[in-house]
């Protein structure tokens, strides 16, 4: 007869990581800027792009049509990131009935709790591709996300 074995213990509950990405565009100025964030898979969430296949969603899209005086603002989030390098950019598309052709703007870059603020200028009709580059990181071994 062979000895009975105790049943190996079930693996403790994985440790989850909520990792959270949110990219938020802030102006004053009477003009329409956009917000672009390309993901690790080169797809980049803007205005004519609200979701992206890897859960990026551009949360609030501020236009010239039905613009509020005061502070203005474009915010793209993901809740589950993938990980990798993310490139942020602005565009001045337009001026809501005004003449400005340079206005200042603060980029809000939060991953996991940790915040980085930048300001800048944009000018009319010049498109910066680049204004800040961040990364994701991968998991660790034992986590899930």
């Amino acid at each position: 007869m062979r000895p009975a074995h105790a049943p190996a213990a079930p693996p403790g509950p994985a440790r989850t990581a909520a990792v959270r990405v949110t990219v938020t565009l802030r102006w004053t100025a009477p003009v329409d800027l956009d917000l672009y964030v390309t993901d690790p898979s080169l797809e980049t969430v803007y205005f004519a792009n609200p979701r992206t296949a890897s859960g990026g969603v551009l949360e609030r899209d501020a236009r010239c049509a039905g613009r509020e005086p005061g502070e203005q603002a474009e915010r793209a989030r993901w809740t589950n990131p993938p990980p990798g390098r993310y490139r942020v950019g602005v565009d001045f598309l337009e001026t809501c009935g005004g003449a400005a052709e340079e206005v200042p703007y603060s980029l809000l870059v939060e991953v996991d709790g940790v915040r980085q603020e930048l300001t800048g200028r944009a000018r009319r009709a010049e498109r910066q591709p680049l204004v800040v580059e961040f990364s994701v990181a991968a998991p660790a071994a034992g986590e899930v996300r």
